[in-house]
């Protein structure tokens, strides 16, 4: 092992990434020898719990950084709104600026800015699950420098993928894993509008699930990743990066992460280092798994060792202080999405009553709420009033910061569920006041992107409103047959086909129009299936539905016609005039979206736009094996979350029994091409599309609740 040691440090290739929440974290990821930090600012990154940093902090983080020789990546990572656009546009001239060497990103919008800032790598973040080496070759065709593999690969894969990438690769080594595949989970969503998608998941998946009744212990609760006894082999299979997990860590807890493998690539044993790897989880008592790299997909979740105690190692994803409610805004000469308001708000928080009672008075307005005193039980997870204080005199919120802050007991304790709300509240506050006073929204594109503001109208096409009759069912090969012979012609989406299915398919729906839908997740083993699949959609005549930008790659090399499905969905309208440069003849709005956010998305858009109305979207997607009984059987944590799994695209799919619908609510302002019925999952298929099966008070998602 020795020889590969000096045959590793003489290329000097293999990068240590370290994560760093807080500035304290970073001096400690340099100090421990860190070739690399990943951190973001106060919004727009996919762990907005942690403390993150102003402006002027990543500033000194990142000379800092250069000044020991090191590079900072700025996180960029989360879907983004149309409300945020010029936000985003704003952070990336002040990555820029100040001299960020690359940013990590997910949503599609951000590369129609590729060209404006060349001094910038661009990285795809493991949330846009590069998966093989389609999805590889599509960010480069996009302008990616590198791309963060996915969590779920095998070793082999990961050769396999090096061996044809034209970018660097980065992998991650330690640290916290998801059940779901990064970027396919609804969970935290779902169950309260906390998405994992924008970088507040609530980690449903840790918490303790019944199985038909039955308690069944953690069985969505991932083991935590330590990748040490293969360094080697990722390094000799071409890989760049090797990255740690943990920016809601403190600084010691980066420190030992980092140590440890600049020992590893030292030459120091390995399986005393994987027992210093083991004291890094005493936080959670979770075991440490290599599972995924080696091929192995069962015995990844469950028991734990138990805790050992919290004082050295902070809160794992779901347990920290959110990052900001509200948006952050640089100061600088350019103007983000909402003018910048010199006139800030006042906030007051009183403790001195039975209740917390909050104030906010802004623009003449006077906003009283109230919250109940909830007993603090864990003193070290607690925030005073004090501290809650700084965070919102720290910080913009949509645009506005605070002029006064003020609480009468300064120690009070208050638990992070309340500060989370209290932040929200203020930036929904202001949002509300902003919106009252129809302030138009401002965005300053930057010369030489892709884009202007006269590029975002509204496509003639999307004549279809809330409230009308859906126009598109999306349904399940195994259901196909059955429901077409059954009602009347519509259009038509279908998933779950192999290639083997295309002819039953060009059969069956000759007097409608179908569409192939393509997976949202496909490893690099079943990638030749899903490249056979578009070939003989091609020769049928049928086009396809991408939901990857794997399956985009292949669906634009074979010439074929296609759709961006909910897989690939927007939040934004610019990422639907990106994909519409790409080839997509129509584009779906998230799942995800709210009220607002489509209602954004359908003023804006300039292309066919598609919007699920009625359905049981995926809620994660795992290539973790469980037990095989568990399979169909109803799945229910605390919360009353009720889902239940079943085999698609060969990994394990979790859908909720009840669908969320929103065919009785009416919008003039949601106008689309498609009103669409997703039937994947449903029990009664003919009875749903009809509405003889629907329930009485249907339950609408995020249509009513700010998408957090």
């Amino acid at each position: 092992m020795s020889n590969d040691n000096l045959h590793v440090n003489s290329r000097g290739s293999l990068e240590i990434l370290a994560p760093a929440g807080d500035w304290n974290a970073l001096r400690a990821a340099v100090t421990a020898g860190a070739d690399a930090v990943y951190f973001g600012l106060q919004s727009l990154n996919a762990r907005r719990r942690a403390r993150n940093f102003t402006l002027e902090e990543a500033r000194h983080a990142v000379d800092l950084l250069h000044a020991h020789g090191r590079r900072a990546y700025l996180t960029l990572n989360t879907d983004i709104s149309y409300r945020e656009l010029g936000l985003a546009i704003a952070v990336l001239r002040q990555a820029a600026e100040i001299g960020v060497d690359a940013i990590l990103i997910r949503d599609p919008a951000l590369l129609a800015f590729r060209k404006c800032f060349p001094q910038l790598e661009f990285h795809f973040s493991t949330q846009t699950c590069m998966a093989n080496s389609a999805d590889v070759a599509a960010a480069a065709e996009l302008g990616a420098d590198r791309v963060v593999l996915a969590r779920e690969l095998s070793l082999e894969e990961i050769r396999r993928i090096a061996q044809q990438s034209p970018i660097d690769l980065e992998v991650f080594v330690q640290g916290a894993l998801c059940f779901s595949v990064s970027g396919r989970c609804l969970m935290s969503s779902w169950v309260g509008g906390r998405s994992g998608n924008r970088g507040l998941c609530a980690s449903p998946c840790r918490v303790p699930w019944a199985v038909e009744g039955q308690q069944a212990g953690h069985p969505l609760s991932m083991h935590d990743l330590c990748a040490l006894e293969h360094i080697f082999q990722l390094h000799e299979a071409g890989v760049r990066a090797v990255k740690i997990e943990g920016r809601l860590k403190t600084a010691d807890w980066v420190a030992r992460a980092v140590a440890i493998y600049r020992r590893a690539l030292a030459g120091d044993n390995i399986d005393e280092l994987k027992s210093e790897a083991r004291s890094l989880t005493s936080y959670t008592g979770r075991e440490l798994t290599n599972g995924y790299l080696i091929g192995e997909k069962t015995n990844l979740t469950g028991s734990n060792r138990g805790r050992v105690g919290r004082d050295e190692i902070s809160a794992d994803a779901g347990d920290g202080i959110g990052g900001n409610a509200g948006e952050v805004f640089m100061e600088g000469e350019e103007t983000p999405a909402f003018s910048f308001d010199k006139k800030g708000f006042e906030f007051t928080l009183s403790t001195a009553n039975k209740r917390i009672e909050c104030q906010l008075r802004w623009h003449g307005n006077d906003v009283t709420w109230e919250y109940p005193k909830t007993v603090v039980r864990r003193a070290h997870k607690a925030v005073t009033a004090a501290e809650l204080c700084e965070m919102v005199q720290g910080r913009y919120f949509q645009g506005c910061a605070a002029d006064h802050v003020e609480t009468d007991d300064p120690e009070f304790l208050l638990v992070p569920r309340t500060v989370n709300a209290i932040l929200d509240r203020i930036s929904a506050e202001i949002g509300r006041i902003r919106r009252a006073e129809n302030k138009p929204i401002v965005i300053d594109f930057p010369e030489g992107g892709s884009f202007t503001a006269s590029d975002l109208a509204p496509a003639t096409n999307n004549v279809r409103a809330l409230g009308d009759m859906p126009n598109r069912v999306r349904i399940g090969i195994g259901q196909l047959t059955d429901f077409v012979s059954r009602v009347q012609p519509v259009h038509l989406i279908v998933d779950g086909a192999g290639p083997e299915d295309v002819p039953t398919i060009a059969q069956v729906c000759r007097k409608h129009v179908p569409i192939v839908a393509l997976p949202p997740v496909c490893f690099e083993d079943e990638l030749s299936r899903m490249e056979e699949l578009v070939e003989r959609c091609r020769k049928a005549r049928l086009a396809v539905e991408v939901n990857s930008w794997g399956g985009w790659w292949l669906a634009r090399r074979a010439g074929i016609g296609f759709e961006a499905g909910p897989g690939l969905g927007v939040l934004n309208p610019l990422a639907a005039a990106f994909l519409r440069k790409l080839g997509a003849r129509s584009v779906t709005i998230s799942v995800e979206a709210d009220r607002r956010q489509i209602e954004d998305i359908c003023a804006y858009a300039p292309v066919a736009l598609s919007l699920y109305v009625m359905g049981r979207p995926p809620l994660a997607i795992s290539r973790a094996e469980l037990p095989e009984e568990f399979l169909g059987r109803v799945f229910a944590d605390r919360r009353d979350l009720r889902m239940r799994p079943a085999r698609e695209w060969g990994l394990w799919v979790f859908r909720p029994l009840i669908p969320f619908d929103w065919r009785r609510l009416r919008n003039d302002r949601i106008r689309v091409k498609h009103l669409v019925v997703d039937l994947v999952g449903s029990p009664d298929p003919v009875g749903e599309w009809l509405g003889l099966t629907s329930r009485s008070r249907p339950f609408t998602f995020n249509y009513h609740r700010t998408l957090q």
